[in-house]
C-alpha cells in the first residue's frame, strides 16, 4: 500500500513539472517586451555623446557621412581654383576622395622621374592646399604598357613609383606631415584607357594623388 501511494505522488510531480518551462517561458516573454520598450525610449543625447566617445577612442568613424561630403566639396573647389589655368592638371571628386591627375607628359621629363620647371610651382600651390586641410593623402605611379629601353630604370613600375616619390618630396619640403602619405607604383596595370591608341597611352602614363578627408592629422 505504502508503495502505491509513493508511486502515485512522484506520478503527481511529474505532472507539475510543465509549470517550470511555462514559468521561464514567461520570464523569458518578459524580459523582450521589456527590452524592446528600452530600446523604443532611447536617450537620443546619450547616444550621441556614447557614439562620439567611440569616435575619439577608437578613431573609426572620424567625420559624420554628410559633413564628409561637403568637406570634400569644398576641397575639391579649393584645389580646381589653384589649378584653373594649368595644362595637364585635373581635379575631380569620386568615392575614393578628392583625385588629382597629373599628366606625366606634362609634369615629367619623359622616361625621367625629375618633375619639369614649369610645374614645380603648381605642384607647390597643391600641397599648399592639401596641408591646410586634414586627411590622408596618396600618390600613386601610373604608366603605359610600352616596356621602357635603356635608361635608369629597369621596368615601368620602377618609373611610376619613382614618379610617385618625385611629388611625394614636394609635399615633405612644402610641410606636410610624412605621416599622412602613402605612396604606390602600379606601373601599367591600372590603365584608365587602352593601351592600343596613342591617346589612351598618354591618359595612362599619369600620377595620381588622392586626398581623403578626415577630421584630424
Amino acid at each position: 500500500m505504502k508503495r502505491r501511494l509513493r508511486k502515485e505522488e512522484e506520478e503527481q510531480d511529474n505532472n507539475d513539472r510543465w509549470l517550470i518551462s511555462y514559468s521561464d517561458f514567461l520570464t523569458l516573454m518578459f524580459t523582450f517586451f521589456a527590452a524592446l520598450y528600452a530600446l523604443s525610449s532611447v536617450d537620443k543625447e546619450k547616444i550621441g555623446k556614447f557614439s562620439r566617445s567611440l569616435q575619439l577612442v577608437f578613431n573609426v568613424i572620424e567625420l559624420p557621412m554628410q559633413e564628409l561630403d561637403d568637406y570634400q566639396k569644398k576641397v575639391t573647389g579649393e584645389l580646381k581654383g589653384v589649378i584653373s589655368n594649368v595644362e595637364g592638371v585635373n581635379v575631380k571628386s569620386d568615392p575614393r576622395g578628392v583625385v588629382i591627375t597629373l599628366s606625366n607628359d606634362t609634369a615629367f621629363v619623359s622616361g625621367s622621374a625629375d618633375i619639369k620647371e614649369g610645374m614645380l610651382s603648381p605642384i607647390e600651390a597643391l600641397a599648399d592646399t592639401l596641408n591646410r586641410n586634414p586627411g590622408r593623402i596618396v600618390i600613386e605611379g601610373h604608366t603605359d604598357n610600352v616596356p621602357l629601353s635603356g635608361g635608369r630604370y629597369k621596368s615601368n613600375w620602377e618609373l611610376a613609383t619613382a614618379r610617385a616619390s618625385s611629388v611625394l618630396h614636394v609635399f615633405i619640403k612644402k610641410g606636410i606631415d610624412p605621416k599622412r602619405i602613402i605612396i604606390a607604383g602600379y606601373g601599367e596595370y591600372r590603365p584608365v584607357d587602352t593601351n592600343s591608341t596613342a591617346e589612351g597611352r598618354a591618359r595612362n602614363r599619369r600620377v595620381e594623388i588622392v586626398f581623403a578627408p578626415s577630421s584630424t592629422k
